[in-house]
């Protein structure tokens, strides 16, 4: 049997392990999902001799690793290299091999808010593998975002990174929080107040709690649940060379079966 696993820090709040052996089931695949809870991204090497070895045939990376892991690849797909950041490590043709379903699973939330065709100008809260990807989909889509940041600093990837202390005097209608702040258990949380969102429309990657801290606080919001799944797909796809289609039926199920 297939072993894939979870690499990131801390990991107490993953659905992974439940998601993907979820999604397994409806697509007649047999996996064992381990999580790796590091403390140190040196920790990954023999996780990645492993993979070449055949010990592990897969890995999901998280926060704080999406941009840490990349030297440690022998190739980063050109997706995963116009991003900056992978989350979907796997081995082929004795290749360590780098890509992000992260960009995939964002552009389907994207697109399956009618609102965003109403959205003129979005932020993105935190500069790190999460933000690159939504940041990606959001300039393909022909938004220029501004990104928040508690460190700002010149960076390849983003146009526009501003700090939290100068949002105030900017104009925006779309919030996306790409940061960790109001994950469970520090439910209560928020990385902006209130009065800098009851006007606008959310989207919080955070997927546990279901409703976030920030999400209330704004006029509209959707979280993070869908894109976890889509992007748990597209990496089992990568990972099973198979060419499956997650249909919205399938999903809503995996969805009820995820938070049983």
């Amino acid at each position: 049997m297939k072993v894939f696993g979870l690499i990131g820090h801390p990991l107490g709040h993953s659905k992974s392990p439940k998601l993907h052996k979820i999604i397994a089931s409806y697509f007649s695949r047999q996996l064992v999902y381990k999580l790796f809870d590091m403390d140190h991204i040196d920790k990954v090497k023999p996780l990645i001799e492993g993979l070449k070895n055949g010990t592990y045939h897969g890995f999901n990376v998280t926060i704080p690793y999406k941009e840490a892991v990349l030297p440690f690849l022998d190739i980063i797909t050109p997706k995963a290299q116009k991003i900056g950041a992978v989350n979907t490590i796997y081995f082929k043709d004795n290749q360590v091999i780098g890509d992000n379903t992260d960009y995939d699973g964002f552009l389907y939330l994207i697109k399956q808010q009618s609102i965003i065709k109403k959205i003129m100008n979005p932020i993105i809260l935190g500069s790190g593998g999460a933000a690159k990807s939504s940041y990606a989909v959001l300039k393909d889509l022909g938004f220029d975002s501004v990104v928040v940041s508690r460190n700002p600093k010149d960076n390849v990837h983003f146009n526009h990174i501003i700090s939290y202390d100068k949002l105030p005097s900017y104009s925006y209608d779309l919030v996306v929080n790409t940061t960790p702040i109001g994950m469970h258990p520090n439910i209560n949380q928020s990385p902006l107040d209130e009065s800098l969102v009851h006007d606008k429309f959310v989207i919080d990657l955070i997927y546990n709690p279901l409703e976030t801290t920030l999400m209330k606080y704004a006029k509209h919001s959707i979280g993070g649940l869908d894109m976890l799944i889509v992007q748990a797909f597209k990496a089992q796809n990568i990972w099973f060379g198979e060419e499956k289609e997650l249909k919205d039926d399938i999903l809503n199920h995996i969805k009820e079966d995820v938070y049983e």
